[in-house]
């Protein structure tokens, strides 16, 4: 029994490999022996020649020992060439299945080398990101994490959510950086009457209204307009609220009030804006009624 466990266990090796590949190990063992059996010969001859000083001697050995390793290399891959055909192509489906199991991830990873290297944002800048605001409170190789800004509106009312944002979107997006150039940004209120209304009257008013508001922080902002200017970041620098008329409705007409507001502030300058301008306008026109 343990004469004919080893005889059928002697039959099973050579199946193990076929007949190519033993074939192609035939041929490297043959390759190998010749070849060193090779380059002994031209050593030794090399070596023995007394005509040669032993600097040529020297750089004739270094170009054999060069030459050997050239022509290893070049019969392996001769020898062994479909094997490496065949394993390079499993080799480029492995990585074209890695590639797309980790695709988003590796975009994460782009998005993050493309915010690194531009400097885009850092922690502590209020940014707008895919009509998202808010002030970036984290940021990692894979996303970053935004507070998002309690700014009222109309169709989204007072938010302050933590939104997390994959590194990704980055590459597809662009980011709007308001604290890039100081702590102030330019902003806009916007206000709307009747065609009928007395425009002018409440033109008036609506600038009044940003001149009070713009009062309250003006020092600041005389500090950090003298500041940009220093650094030559603006060619010229708005100080002063200013109303633009739009016409685009022809049943109303529609005010924008511009003026610089402290980041994080604009919310409240706002809303004291648009009281005040409540606050004079609307008496009259109940009056006028």
């Amino acid at each position: 029994m343990p004469l004919t466990s080893q005889f059928s266990l002697a039959e099973l090796l050579p199946s193990a490999v076929d007949k190519p590949t033993q074939h192609d190990v035939a041929a490297t063992l043959l390759f190998v022996i010749l070849l060193v059996i090779a380059r002994w010969l031209v050593r030794r001859s090399v070596i023995k020649r007394n005509d040669l000083s032993v600097e040529v001697k020297r750089r004739w050995l270094v170009t054999l020992r060069n030459m050997w390793l050239l022509l290893f290399i070049a019969g392996l891959l001769f020898i062994w060439g479909r094997e490496l055909q065949t394993l390079a192509v499993s080799l480029v489906a492995i990585a074209a299945a890695l590639v797309l199991a980790t695709k988003e991830m590796i975009m994460c990873m782009m998005g993050s080398i493309y915010r690194t290297s531009t400097h885009a944002f850092s922690v502590g800048d209020r940014i707008e990101f895919n009509k998202l605001k808010g002030q970036v409170i984290d940021t990692n190789i894979l996303s970053f994490t935004l507070t998002e800004s309690s700014y009222a509106s109309a169709q989204q009312g007072t938010v302050g959510r933590v939104i997390t944002i994959p590194n990704s979107l980055l590459l597809g997006n662009p980011v709007f950086n308001e604290t890039r150039l100081g702590t102030f940004v330019m902003h806009t209120v916007h206000v709307s009457i009747a065609r009928e209304s007395d425009w002018q009257r409440a033109e008036a008013i609506l600038l009044s209204a940003g001149h009070q508001a713009l009062a309250e922080y003006a020092d600041e902002l005389a500090a950090h307009v003298n500041e940009q200017t220093q650094l030559q970041i603006f060619n010229t620098v708005i100080m002063e609220p200013r109303v633009r008329i739009d016409l685009e409705d022809i049943e109303s007409i529609a005010f924008q009030l511009q003026l610089p507001v402290p980041l994080g502030r604009r919310a409240k300058v706002e809303q004291d804006v648009l009281r005040e301008f409540l606050r004079q306008y609307a008496p009259q026109c109940a009056s006028n009624q």
